[in-house]
């Protein structure tokens, strides 16, 4: 019997808290596994029907191995409520429950760093003296006019007010 999942990423950001973060740091993932499930005459329909009450919890998958169900989940914070639910059952008191490996949990790979050659150092720049404002000027050349760098023409009047400069 399949189910179709939704997989897509979590509508608001949030941090995760330090209790969980423990909990992923002793090992604890998405999959649970359920040591001598088929001893204990539980088959994937009955775990399924078991974990349907937890909110948002979708069940990827379960297989069997060698008598261990193995239950794949779509969350570590479900599976943790999932674990802890089956533990309270008594339909699993002969089952060890624990977590086991994500087949995603692999590190994410590293940046490869290309070698890059040595800086040389730079060749000095050849500057001349010349008019920065050249490039300004908009006329001929030749026929320029050197109105504003003229010397300006003193009169010679005879009126005392003028002062010269």
């Amino acid at each position: 019997m399949y189910h179709k999942i939704e997989i897509k990423w979590a509508d608001r950001q949030f941090q995760v808290n330090s209790h969980i973060n423990n909990k992923i740091a002793s090992g604890a993932t998405r999959n649970i596994l359920v040591h001598n499930a088929s001893r204990n005459g539980l088959t994937e329909a009955q775990i399924r029907d078991d974990m349907d009450h937890i909110h948002n919890l979708a069940i990827v998958e379960v297989t069997f191995r060698n008598g261990d169900a193995y239950v794949s989940t779509n969350s570590i914070h479900n599976a943790l409520f999932a674990r802890t639910c089956m533990m309270s059952r008594t339909t699993y008191k002969g089952c060890k429950v624990e977590f086991y490996p994500d087949e995603c949990d692999v590190p994410v790979p590293a940046r490869l760093h290309t070698a890059q050659p040595p800086a040389s150092k730079p060749l000095p720049k050849k500057t001349t003296l010349a008019n920065r404002f050249g490039c300004l000027d908009i006329s001929d050349g030749e026929n320029s006019s050197d109105e504003e760098n003229r010397m300006p023409l003193y009169l010679d009047t005879e009126d005392d007010e003028t002062v010269d400069m």
